[in-house]
């Protein structure tokens, strides 16, 4: 009952904070909220004890030991003696990790070890090999960026990868604040705590932070509680235990409460035992809202010593009713929908190579090669198409008679994280007399083969895939609707033969 009783204080502090914000407004309305604005004090409770930090790090341990998934990455980081390896090692998963399962990382990761296992290995290598190899991962600039990372390492840095995070961060291209700390606390035990995806969900959980982490002061302070609670023994293993019950255990939906090791401290699994029912809390708010008179029911009705009513950190009773679960932590905000937009690809053949065209350094797919496209806007008319189209052919050094051969062979769907893109495939084949002249693009004519083996972005390889199925696809032939004859029934009938 002293649990269930907290709780409720909790929640009527939440409450009365939110009710003498909207009298402020009413008084006033020329008061604003300032979201810019941090408070300079919060609840206890978003913080971690010295006791209790003892215990999360000894409960997650004895369960890491046990429990953690044999990751290549991981193998190298723990049996390598070489440290300028395992920062490699662990530089180049990072990466690849970013945005992308782990299960979709771990053969790319195994296939690029396997072609450069050291930093001077990737420095070696061509940028339009890294691609190559980067391709189907998505965010091709990623590649790109290890690859400038290794050059740095190689011309600069003595071949050494830098073991700490300041000089990760400063040093070397790509690497920001949760990569250099993930580095250098698994790669060389420097106890550096990590904030990620999966370690944001896990603390605000811990810790009951309502507020959503782009809101002022909340990332800082996950990264200080981060900090505060990482192991100095074990930092590497501590951050990576701690990930891996997020990525487990305390998922985003349908979290493994019941399993995790260290439910106990965690505030959110608490409060979902503690909570009563919707209706109960209702009543009970109303109860011990209303106006007392003896100095007794003030006394009962004084907010807990460890919340701070101007915290901003907290969830309102509002949202916790709505959803009293684990779940409501971390805050969630309404994703923003991909916008739409649809392209113009051109498959040029001739003598059985098709033409392809570099994209440009910088932005989306950057360096990649692709069919020649073109945008198409959202509106536009019959005659802006042809317009395009035209454009198009002119860049790339053809004649203008050649529009008429193209045929359309359907459209392909293409997801890419902000854009749902569609590709309006056409196809078209020279006459191997043709040439290109005056091409404004850089051009270049690849086989099929080829194609497999270069830089090419998987929205192109769908489109080649959609050509080439149109290609093979059986002609259906045309039913003859004449009656056939037996071949003595060749000769013309009579009139007379008819009636006998």
């Amino acid at each position: 009952m002293r649990e269930h009783d907290a709780v409720l204080k909790l929640n009527i502090a939440n409450y009365r904070s939110i009710l003498m914000a909207g009298k402020k407004v009413v008084k006033n309305k020329k008061i604003k909220v300032d979201t810019k604005t941090t408070c300079s004090s919060i609840c206890k409770k978003h913080n971690f004890t010295e006791d209790e930090i003892q215990k999360i790090e000894k409960n997650l341990f004895e369960w890491y030991d046990k429990e953690q998934r044999i990751l290549p990455w991981r193998t190298i980081a723990k049996n390598e003696t070489d440290q300028n390896i395992r920062g490699y090692a662990v530089w180049v998963s990072e990466v690849m990790l970013q945005q992308t399962q782990v299960a979709t990382v771990i053969p790319y990761f195994n296939k690029w070890i396997q072609k450069w296992p050291t930093v001077q290995a990737l420095d070696d290598a061509k940028v339009e090999e890294v691609l190559q190899t980067w391709a189907g991962l998505g965010y091709y600039s990623r590649g790109r960026r290890l690859h400038e990372g290794a050059n740095i390492i190689m011309e600069k840095l003595n071949g050494k990868i830098p073991d700490s995070v300041s000089e990760l961060t400063k040093l070397i291209p790509g690497i920001g604040a949760y990569s250099a700390s993930a580095i250098a606390s698994i790669a060389f035990q420097k106890p550096a705590g990590v904030v990620d995806g999966n370690v944001i969900r896990v603390l605000s959980r811990m810790r009951i932070i309502g507020a959503h982490v782009s809101q002022p002061g909340v990332r800082d302070h996950l990264w200080e509680l981060a900090n505060k609670i990482v192991s100095k023994k074990r930092p590497g293993d501590f951050n990576q235990s701690l990930m891996e019950l997020g990525a487990t255990i305390c998922t985003p939906q349908n979290p493994n409460c019941a399993s995790c090791p260290v439910n106990k401290y965690c505030h959110a699994y608490n409060m979902t035992k503690t909570t009563p029912t919707a209706g109960k809390l209702d009543s009970f708010l109303k109860r011990n809202l209303a106006v007392k008179t003896n100095d007794q029911d003030k006394q009962e009705n004084l907010p807990d010593i460890e919340n701070v009513v101007s915290c901003t950190f907290c969830l309102p009773s509002s949202v916790w009713n709505e959803n009293p679960q684990v779940t409501a932590f971390p805050c969630k905000i309404e994703k923003k929908s991909a916008r739409k937009e649809t392209v113009n690809a051109l498959v040029i053949e001739k003598e059985e190579k098709l033409l392809m065209v570099r994209r440009p350094e910088k932005g989306l797919l950057a360096g990649l090669l692709e069919f020649p496209c073109t945008i198409i806007p959202e509106e536009a008319t019959l005659k802006e198409k042809s317009s395009l189209s035209e454009s198009l052919i002119k860049e790339l050094g053809l004649p203008k008679s050649v529009l008429s051969l193209r045929n359309c062979v359907g459209e392909v769907i293409h997801l890419f994280s902000h854009i749902h893109t569609t590709y309006v495939v056409e196809h078209l084949v020279l006459n191997s007399s043709l040439k290109i002249k005056n091409s404004e693009k850089e051009i270049t004519w690849l086989t099929l083969e080829e194609i497999n083996t270069a830089a090419v972005s998987t929205a192109m390889k769908k489109v080649l895939a959609l050509v080439k199925k149109s290609e093979t696809k059986p002609v259906k032939q045309a039913v003859s609707k004449k009656r056939k004859r037996s071949p003595e029934k060749h000769k013309q009938t009579s009139i007379k033969s008819f009636f006998t």
